[in-house]
């Protein structure tokens, strides 16, 4: 980085060549200057320093401005205090841009143009404008109002001439002036200065063909090939080429009907249109290929992610057909080739319908992101795979694209079965625990009035006294036992759960109510028949009562339970080792005998 005392020495003598130059050659009638430029160049030089050097610069800037007025200007007596206000124009133009505009990027962005024509252009100006005015009224008498636009106008486009040109120039300066260094340009850049020069001098020395547009050509020219450096070079060539016919008093500005104060203003307000023009085409520009370098590095990125990831990286069309597939969807899809197939080419075939749906769900909605997850049959094994779909909106709010990624999710697929397992199985019996008796009977529940059901509870009968009598040990072995007689002696019509304890339920899956009867009498049966051993080696054995519900409308799962507690409850209280059911079902008439002889029986 530049030293500050060689910054501030450097922009001192260019700011004071070109404020002489701009007194000298556009001061009419003992007025202000036309044109003002010197305030481009403080603003740009107070933007570069730190701000502990203001003061320095600000004090060498007025000192070159006092010497510069006194003698090309109105002379030494009123010198210093139009300086001091140039000079604070200036710092006033800079510190706005950063007070407002602290990104800094004034010649970088559409918001930062705005932003330099704004303050640079206007603001600035119009504050300096008023004591400017009333400086320059106490030397030349006239109206301070008048004054005030003439400085306003000149300053402000002055200033818009030269600092979008001064700023760029600094920033190129640190890079060495690297792009025009690059093979090809150096020459190109000299031709684009030589065409501009010749059709600058065809469109300002001449008067009989129109040809202000003319210079556009070049200026469009520069805007393309060197972005704003190349569109803010072309605008200072064609300003000189005006400011010499104008000075002539040759070509197109000579033709004007008007005053020589008012052909100047013109010509300003020419130059800066043209600049107004293509800085913001050129600044355009060179986001676009900025976006383009990214495009182009994210792309790359992509690329090499999608390559070394386990997962399948899809790009569909609106048709769900693959345009693009990572390498490891030849692995995930069995395929050694996915391109141009659908996306359900990685799914089986009654998932189609599945892949179909979860794409127009995801065009319905671009931006939301739909999940597919189904099991797939690769080498002889199942495996799991989860499709995350999300549409790409086009700009026709229509779903134009998706892009899709698919993994491999068996190990956690596994993991979240064997967890739903567990929370779904009674670990000592391995039978379904009550919160799956109660998921399997509120699912029941909900069509019973249009196809009733039966279930019961079974508890086996002083349990307690096993326990106390054998331990607890024993008493788990009885619990396992049962459970296997009732996975072993049942068809998988019934469903057996343990509920707690030595409590157990069964819902028949067979829709008749007289099946339910029979494998619960089965059951008691079997149960009481079966030998305990204990730990000594002696054999006992226990019984079971039973409490059936038929269910034929729809309720609650706390009132369902309570209607077969019912039962259970009479079972009970008839001697236990029987089978109760809570409903004199007629079609039981076949198979009911004597409580004596046969136990089940209606419960009164």
């Amino acid at each position: 980085m530049t030293h500050p005392m060689w910054r501030i020495a450097t922009y001192g003598a260019v700011f004071f060549g070109v404020t002489c130059f701009t007194i000298f050659w556009t001061r009419f009638a003992g007025g202000l200057a036309l044109v003002w430029l010197g305030t481009a160049i403080g603003a740009a030089l107070f933007l570069t320093l730190p701000r502990s050097r203001h003061a320095l610069a600000a004090a060498v800037l007025v000192a070159l401005s006092t010497i510069a007025t006194s003698v090309f200007g109105f002379g030494p007596t009123w010198a210093l205090p139009l300086a001091v206000v140039n000079i604070f124009e200036a710092w006033l133009i800079a510190w706005l841009l950063v007070r407002f505009r602290p990104q800094r990027d004034y010649v970088d962005s559409e918001a930062g143009i705005v932003s330099l024509g704004f303050f640079a252009g206007f603001v600035g100006p119009a504050i300096a404008a008023i004591p400017g005015a009333m400086i320059v009224t106490q030397i030349v008498g006239k109206s301070p109002v008048e004054h005030a636009v003439s400085w306003l106008i000149g300053h402000g486009l002055g200033t818009l001439l030269v600092m979008p040109l001064a700023l760029l120039l600094e920033a190129y300066r640190r890079d060495n002036f690297l792009p025009l260094r690059q093979q090809g340009r150096t020459l190109a850049f000299g031709a684009l200065v030589l065409f501009t020069i010749a059709v600058s001098a065809f469109a300002f020395l001449q008067s009989t063909f129109p040809s202000l547009f003319f210079p556009v050509v070049p200026l469009v020219l520069a805007s393309f090939r060197f972005g704003r450096f190349g569109a803010s070079v072309v605008v200072l060539l064609i300003s000189m080429a005006a400011a010499g016919s104008l000075g002539m008093n040759v070509g197109v500005f000579a033709e004007l009907q008007i005053a020589l104060w008012e052909k100047a203003l013109f010509m300003q307000f020419y130059l800066a249109t043209l600049l107004l023009i293509s800085l913001p085409v050129a600044v355009a520009l060179k986001q676009r290929q900025r976006f383009l370098e990214e495009l182009v590095d994210r792309e790359a990125m992509q690329r090499l992610i999608a390559d070394h990831s386990d997962d399948a990286l899809l790009h569909l069309d609106q048709h769900g057909t693959i345009r693009f597939a990572s390498p490891a969807s030849s692995r995930l899809s069995g395929r050694d080739d996915t391109d141009g197939l659908h996306l359900d080419a990685f799914f089986s075939d009654f998932d189609k319908q599945v892949v179909a749906d979860a794409l127009g769900a995801a065009a319905k909605h671009p931006g939301r992101t739909e999940i597919v997850e189904r099991s797939v049959e690769r080498d002889g094994k199942t495996r799991w795979l989860e499709a995350k779909l999300r549409a790409i909106e086009s700009s026709k709010q229509q779903a134009s694209a998706f892009v899709v990624t698919i993994r491999d999710v068996t190990d956690r697929k596994l993991e979240e079965i064997q967890a739903s397992f567990e929370a779904r199985t009674d670990a000592l019996t391995g039978l379904p625990n009550r919160r799956a008796f109660l998921d399997q009977l509120e699912s029941r529940l909900e069509v019973a009035d249009k196809q009733p059901f039966a279930f019961a509870l079974i508890d086996l009968d002083h349990f307690k006294r096993v326990n106390d009598a054998f331990g607890h040990a024993v008493g788990d072995t009885v619990l396992k036992e049962v459970a296997e007689i009732m996975r072993a002696s049942t068809s998988q019509d019934c469903f057996f759960a343990r509920l707690g304890g030595e409590e157990f339920g069964m819902i028949a899956m067979d829709p008749a109510p007289e099946s339910t009867a029979i494998v619960c009498e089965d059951l008691r049966q079997t149960i009481e028949q079966h030998v305990m051993t204990d730990v000594d080696g002696g054999n006992f054995s226990i019984t079971a009562s039973i409490g059936i519900a038929v269910i034929s409308e729809r309720c609650s799962t706390s009132m369902a339970m309570q209607a077969a507690d019912g039962p259970l409850y009479s079972a009970k209280a008839s001697g236990r080792n029987c089978v109760r059911h809570a409903q004199d079902l007629k079609r039981f008439a076949q198979i009911d005998e004597p409580a004596r002889t046969n136990p089940i029986a209606v419960a009164n």
